[in-house]
């Protein structure tokens, strides 16, 4: 998963940068001190340098980005892997574990930057590693919140990073959605259930039977549910978390987690799906059980 993840970003900013290089043969170069700040970035913009944009994707196409800028994330992809840091945001030698990668990124240590994030923190710091290892004409113009100029596209102002849900979710296509940013995964079958059947990996396990059912919630009618049924509203929230999250549900055939979608809905969860049960499994991440395994509960 990490390998994919990386090697979808080195390709967009790949694509990225193909895409920012395309200046004009009659740029006109920059000195590297140049007081270049986002009230007057316009100004450079078409200048021969590399204008490189800090945030993560998903900020970029939320909040929208100067045309002209190309992303390479800090926290997705530099962090970690070219530099660690060992205080906070003020920048030391000892933080760059792989100078080789920013030379890769960046280019030349005579080529002109100009960096931007959302603030300036993350421009700045990277400016200070940049002309740590020898780079002499880095800028950092700031934070794209003070940006008012006439070139930015502008972000949907949902764009989260992760790929949009369909309206269902079954054992069908629940990999393509598992290890989401914020999501809860809860399988609602007993411990022996899942320690002897299996389970699907980054599913919790929150029995119903075994806790929820007489604690949390009391079936008046069936699997038939009536907010009357939510006896310990405190709990629900205590263990689903943030109303707004991504919650999905499943179970042995989904009975359950069709039930527990229906009384955490009548408490304003605004996500919840139930993705079914795992005998309908056939996916790729399924932990397998051991069929001799026992559990007494008291």
């Amino acid at each position: 998963m990490m390998k994919k993840t990386a090697a979808i970003l080195i390709t967009l900013v790949l694509a990225l940068s193909i895409v920012s290089c395309g200046k004009s043969g009659n740029a006109v170069g920059l000195a590297g001190n140049e007081e270049i700040t986002m009230q007057n970035i316009d100004q450079y913009i078409d200048a021969d340098a590399r204008f490189i944009d800090l945030r993560n994707f998903a900020d970029m196409f939320n909040g929208g980005y100067i045309a002209g800028f190309e992303v390479v994330p800090f926290f997705q992809y530099l962090e970690g892997r070219a530099l660690v840091r060992n205080n906070g945001w003020e920048f030391s030698e000892a933080d760059i574990v792989e100078k080789a990668m920013l030379e890769n990124i960046f280019g030349s240590t005579e080529d002109a930057i100009v960096l931007m994030c959302g603030s300036g923190t993350r421009a700045g710091y990277v400016k200070d590693a940049l002309e740590s290892i020898g780079y002499t004409k880095v800028i950092n113009a700031g934070g794209i919140r003070d940006y008012k100029g006439e070139n930015k596209i502008l972000g949907d102002g949902s764009y989260s990073g992760q790929m949009a849900l369909p309206s269902e979710v079954t054992m069908e296509n629940i990999d393509q959605y598992l290890y989401r940013d914020g999501a809860k995964y809860v399988d609602l079958r007993n411990v022996s259930d899942m320690y002897t059947g299996g389970y699907i990996d980054s599913f919790e396990l929150v029995s119903f039977f075994e806790y929820l059912e007489g604690n949390a919630l009391v079936r008046n009618n069936g699997w038939e549910f009536s907010e009357a049924d939510v006896a310990e509203k405190v709990i629900l929230e205590n263990i689903f978390g943030d109303k707004d999250r991504e919650v999905f549900l499943m179970c042995g055939s989904g009975t359950r987690a069709g039930y527990v979608k229906d009384a955490l809905e009548s408490i304003g969860y605004t996500s919840v799906f139930n993705v079914g049960g795992i005998r309908d499994y056939k996916g790729d991440h399924k932990v397998f059980g051991d069929e001799s395994f026992s559990l007494s509960l008291k």
